[in-house]
């Protein structure tokens, strides 16, 4: 089980010059102002992975140099981590402590340089502090806060437009299809039609001249009536 952070409060420091990939140097001022050696809490050296030496020595170099960044000749804060992870080694003439960093706005150094991948990720203690705090941890939250309102818009956007396509489709199989009542109502005007023609089956008052010419439309209805 790994060991949970028990340390004081967070220290306020300058940091100096950056030593490797994860580690700088800062002034102790909880004793008398001498150099220790700060090494990032909970992370591992830098990754491999298929890189040849030269690739991946290059890869080093990117990373201290992010480090450096974030770091040299810049106030930050820090919090030790639990004693049992701390090296005893008495005879190291720099002091060397595991630490959670935080820049002077609030970015946790160890979780930015994983994120990047300039640093791999080894738990060698429970903490609750892995995180950003401050101004940065504020900024944050805004940043997720516009993404979800943003997605919300977008999914508005997507509804009304969604909409309107539907009603144009509506519109247009209106335009094409005129339906049961339209067939209805086209039937009514031709039955209508049809009745006048044939003066609705009822005889004209007409006297006919039976010796007037008929037309094709009247011998063609004469045909029908069987005459």
């Amino acid at each position: 089980m790994t060991p949970k952070s028990s340390s004081p409060s967070s220290l306020f420091a300058m940091a100096a010059e950056v030593i490797d990939e994860r580690t700088f140097a800062v002034r102790d001022t909880s004793k008398g102002s001498k150099q220790i050696h700060l090494r990032l809490g909970n992370t591992g050296p830098t990754p491999r992975d298929s890189l040849d030496d030269g690739e991946y020595a290059e890869k080093v170099r990117v990373a201290k140099q992010a480090l450096g960044k974030l770091v040299d000749k810049q106030m930050i804060w820090y919090k030790p981590g639990p004693d049992a992870v701390q090296s005893m080694n008495s005879t190291a003439s720099v002091p060397s402590v595991l630490a959670d960093v935080w820049s002077i706005d609030g970015k946790h150094i160890s979780s930015f340089l994983k994120k990047e991948g300039h640093l791999s990720d080894e738990q060698a203690y429970e903490t609750d502090l892995g995180k950003d705090i401050l101004t940065v941890a504020s900024e944050e939250e805004k940043k997720e806060s516009y993404k979800k309102l943003e997605e919300a818009l977008k999914e508005s956007e997507k509804a009304k437009k969604a909409a309107a396509q539907a009603m144009q489709l509506e519109d247009e199989d209106g335009t094409e299809s005129i339906g049961l009542p339209g067939w209805i109502g086209m039937a009514m005007v031709v039955a209508i039609v049809f009745g006048i023609a044939t003066n609705f089956g009822r005889p004209t008052n007409r006297k006919m001249n039976l010796n007037r010419k008929r037309g094709p439309f009247e011998r063609f209805w004469m045909k029908l009536k069987g005459a």
